[in-house]
């Protein structure tokens, strides 16, 4: 290889290089972004499964026989005794 070879192919494997190294830094910011974003789903899905849980025995509780009783009762005048 002559002198003007070497001169033209150094700086394009140093750009070539370059492009290689900044698309393996994008990969491994693509990599953690995405785990993170994994992460925040599952515990998004946590929440919901627990909310929904709590929901249920809320309905549990509203449906039960004895807080309609409850209820009615609370809902009865009261006269004002001095």
């Amino acid at each position: 290889m002559n002198t003007a070879t070497m001169a033209l192919l150094i700086p394009i494997i140093a750009i070539i290089g370059s492009f290689i190294v900044s698309i393996m830094k994008l990969k491994e910011r693509q990599a953690v972004a995405l785990n993170e974003q994994a992460n925040n789903n599952k515990s998004l899905h946590d929440e919901i499964n627990a909310l929904r849980q709590r929901i249920e025995v809320l309905e549990r509780v509203v449906t039960d026989d004895s807080y309609d009783l409850k209820q009615k009762i609370n809902t009865i005048p009261r006269k004002n005794v001095i």
